[in-house]
This record gives structure tokens, C-alpha cells and sequence, in this order.
């Protein structure tokens, strides 16, 4: 369960940015999750709620966006989303000339503090 580690850099992360700005409470938090990302969703939020306890962010909202796999294919030379689990072959041209564009990522994307 490593969503808990992954919370505790956001948070160490998050009370910086309050610290640096001089904020006193932070409002919402809005996330990107990648679909190959290894962060189960579910977990984070529920880190995320535990963390926030006693924190400038005891009153925030966490928005997750989930990212989903998005592959550039150097034959076709798209950038196409993944509607299947295989990652290693163009949806289109079904050509193995490809690379992971989006949805590896876990991004904090927006911060809002008082």
C-alpha cells in the first residue's frame, strides 16, 4: 500500500507551497492519475482524508482525474488512447512502434489555498 508514502510526499509538498505563500488553510487539491500509474485511486483518497487530519488541508477537497493510457505511434504518427489492455501495439495500424505518451503519470495539477 504505497498510496500512504505517495500522500505523505504530496502533503510534505502541499504544506511548502501553504508555507511559501503564506496560506493558512488549503482549500482543494486536484490529482492526476495515470491508468498505469500503480496508484490505486480508492487507497490514495482514502490516505489522503487520514493526512489531511490535523493539516492546513484538514478542510480539502481532493479532485482525482484519472488519466487514461495514450500511446504515440511512430508509424502512424498519432498520439491515440488505448481502449484495450494492449499497451505495445498501435490501436490503429497495429504496429509495435510505439511509446507511452499519457497515463504512467501522478501529477499534482492544481492547489487551491486562503
Amino acid at each position: 500500500m504505497h498510496e500512504f508514502s505517495i500522500v505523505a510526499s504530496l502533503f510534505e509538498n502541499l504544506e511548502s507551497l501553504a508555507n511559501k505563500h503564506k496560506a493558512t488553510r488549503i482549500l482543494e487539491v486536484e490529482v492526476e492519475l495515470g491508468e498505469r500509474s500503480g496508484v490505486n485511486k480508492e487507497l490514495f483518497y482514502r490516505a489522503f482524508e487520514e493526512y489531511k487530519i490535523g493539516s492546513k488541508a484538514k478542510m480539502a477537497q481532493l479532485k482525482i482525474k484519472e488519466v487514461k493510457v495514450t500511446l504515440f505511434c511512430q508509424d502512424c504518427k498519432e498520439e491515440l488512447e488505448v481502449k484495450e489492455l494492449d499497451y505495445t501495439h498501435c490501436p490503429k495500424c497495429k504496429q509495435d512502434r510505439v511509446k507511452i505518451v499519457k497515463g504512467n503519470e501522478m501529477l499534482l495539477t492544481h492547489v487551491e489555498m486562503e
